[in-house]
């Protein structure tokens, strides 16, 4: 039998997913309990609006992809919430599509795009790009690595091409996803679907040629659902790289807190601090204690950070096992247009690249981007830096709050240390009119190598421990994109729903079958 009341933890992208599809699909007799402990919901997704011209700043996330299922069910959402017409699109033929940068050693380099004569002569004229052509060749002759045991980025990238991509073209991707160090994080629960292709072909060149899909049948039939209810959806983003919403990504969170209010079975709660979780044996009932009232219920799902976790429930193992880093995001508007040297999304900076003092993991030209955003008769340029992430982390006291602390001491020396990093990178010597500052407290889990097994053993203790009563979602597990988050939450949802599922449902049930 499905739980009859849900009481969810966390509001961000993660439990306000969950929230809505118990909503959607469940009876009206089910209740559920979204329980925040800030003043707002979305986490880390945070749109503003600044100055007289409303300039749009994003402090989190900026950008979606349409593709997979992940991708496809955030459309599907999106599409349900009415916020189609407020769909941006970044068409692929577009430069902030085709062209990526990295800064390497000392000066940006264009990387190669779809484009097959303009990408070979990118190769040709960049040296680390063409001393790897004889790797990338090599690659589908190199010998698999038949032990099913784990690895670093580093370690699996290396072995199969060289030292090189592993360094400099690898990392920098790593730094504009999870702000994250190549040699700690694991290939496993990161590059997934590489990892799986070497394992199923014993090469990526070749099984990225071979067109498997490692989705289960239930998730192709997912995607085939999703497709057909949504088919002008679909052929709009069918030519498009990325997307956003009209106000950024936080008008999907404002949405989706919109459409859950209109629900009389739905409660929603913020500035609510959980303090202890009572799970009772002797009725099967759930009692969560808070500073804003008590709470009871049948089962509970988590989707707030691990370590915040762990606090409530020391009996679960491994949660605390990985850091989150923290990143600073700025955000900078100069009221000239066309300050960018070049045209594209941005540009990312591998660990390797030398004379980086302030740790940048990146830039975003979001005026080249997302140009649609702001009022067309604007003229701004606007760009986002990422600053820290692993850096702030390995260089830290350790310590709960002071992690960015040997970096700089206030947001003007963060302010000072992109300026100049602007200079440097983009030759940019202008004047900000406007300017945002967040420091994005430890925003992204890292999976360190051994992941997987470590989040296969959660999932067996919550079992054998909590049995139905308690499930969990968000970055901490299985994915730290809007994506992943989205459809793991959704996933849980349904399988707490469904009358036909006989397990015990933990929401990491992706590892176990596997």
């Amino acid at each position: 039998m499905s739980p009859q009341n849900f009481l969810i933890l966390g509001g961000g992208i993660s439990g306000l997913t969950a929230a809505w599809y118990l909503a959607r699909n469940a009876p009206l007799t089910t209740k559920i309990t979204v329980l925040e402990t800030s003043k707002r919901f979305g986490g880390w997704i945070e749109s503003k609006r600044v100055g007289k011209d409303k300039i749009l700043f994003e402090q989190g996330p900026r950008t979606l992809r349409p593709f997979g299922l992940g991708g496809l069910v955030v459309l599907d959402m999106a599409n349900k919430l009415n916020l189609t017409e407020s769909i941006h699109t970044i068409p692929k033929n577009s430069p902030a599509a085709q062209n990526r940068y990295i800064f390497y050693p000392d000066k940006l380099v264009k990387l190669p795009g779809s484009n097959f004569f303009s990408g070979m002569t990118q190769i040709l004229s960049t040296r680390f790009l063409l001393e790897s052509i004889p790797a990338i060749i090599r690659e589908p002759f190199v010998e698999p690595q038949r032990l099913e045991e784990d690895e670093s980025i580093h370690s699996f990238i290396t072995r199969r091409f060289n030292e090189k991509i592993s360094n400099i073209l690898i990392s920098a991707i790593v730094h504009g996803i999870y702000a994250g160090d190549i040699k700690k994080l694991s290939m496993k629960s990161t590059f997934t679907n590489l990892y799986k292709m070497e394992k199923s072909h014993g090469s990526i060149l070749k099984g990225s040629f071979s067109g498997e899909s490692f989705l289960s049948t239930k998730d192709l039939t997912w995607i085939q659902d999703i497709n057909r209810n949504n088919k002008d959806l679909m052929n709009t983003l069918k030519k498009s790289s990325l997307y956003s919403f009209k106000d950024g990504i936080e008008q999907l969170v404002l949405a989706l807190v919109e459409d859950l209010k209109t629900r009389s079975n739905v409660e929603l709660k913020t500035l609510t601090n959980v303090k202890e979780l009572k799970f009772k044996e002797e009725n099967d009932e759930i009692e969560i204690l808070t500073n804003n009232g008590n709470f009871k219920g049948d089962h509970v799902i988590s989707t707030i950070p691990a370590y915040e976790l762990k606090k409530l429930l020391p009996v679960l193992p491994h949660l605390e096992y990985n850091p989150f880093v923290t990143v600073g995001v700025v955000n900078i508007a100069y009221d000239r247009p066309n300050l960018l040297p070049v045209k594209g999304f941005g540009v990312l900076i591998p660990q390797v690249t030398p004379n980086n003092p302030y740790h940048v993991l990146g830039i975003v030209f979001d005026s080249d981007a997302m140009p649609l955003q702001d009022h067309p008769k604007t003229n701004y340029t606007k760009v986002t830096l990422m600053l820290g992430g692993h850096y702030y982390y390995y260089n830290s006291l350790r310590k709960e709050g002071e992690e960015e602390l040997l970096l700089f001491n206030n947001e003007e020396q963060l302010l000072n240390h992109s300026l100049q990093t602007l200079e440097k990178v983009l030759g940019i010597y202008a004047t900000p009119v406007e300017y945002q500052i967040k420091l994005q407290r430890k925003c992204i889990p890292q999976y360190y190598v051994g992941h997987h097994s470590r989040i296969r053993e959660l999932h067996n203790v919550i079992k054998k421990e909590f049995k139905n009563k308690l499930s969990v979602s968000g970055s901490s597990y299985l994915g730290v994109s809007i994506n992943d988050c989205v459809v793991n939450s959704a996933k849980l949802a349904l399988n707490l729903l469904d009358p036909k599922q006989e397990m015990i449902v933990t929401g990491l049930e992706s590892v176990e079958n596997e």
